[in-house]
């Protein structure tokens, strides 16, 4: 049983990796039961492409401030993330995350079906 009753915090007060790059949203609300990060790419950028094979989780993307896609490599298809979209990947698919001319603020939620989710070792 989780120990979380509720907490709440700015964006960019919470832990952050890659100089601000990430946010690390689980880790600074004490969330256990999944995994969520916020990034913040800024403008005309791509990330570098990864699927999530090895953990098994499903990732929904959900747009909170400028535009961009979800790209999958295999086919180029681009998933919209804007005010209007938002988009989900499954494991062995792989993806990465591109910015339109302001940048993208996209918060990033994952876990495994069926499973429990098991954090990253980011150290």
């Amino acid at each position: 049983m989780s120990e979380l009753t509720a907490k709440g915090s700015a964006i960019d007060d919470l832990p952050d990796m890659w100089d601000g790059f990430m946010r690390m949203v689980r880790d600074g609300l004490g969330l256990t039961a999944f995994g969520v990060n916020i990034m913040n790419l800024p403008p005309d950028y791509t990330t570098r492409s990864h699927d999530e094979s090895s953990s098994g989780q499903e990732e929904l993307y959900v747009r909170l401030d400028g535009a961009g896609w979800v790209v999958l490599d295999d086919s180029g298809e681009r998933l919209a993330l804007d005010a209007d979209h938002l988009a989900a990947v499954g494991p062995g698919t792989a993806r990465s995350l591109s910015s339109g001319p302001e940048g993208l603020r996209v918060l990033c939620v994952g876990s495994p079906p069926g499973a429990a989710y098991q954090p990253p070792n980011w150290g």
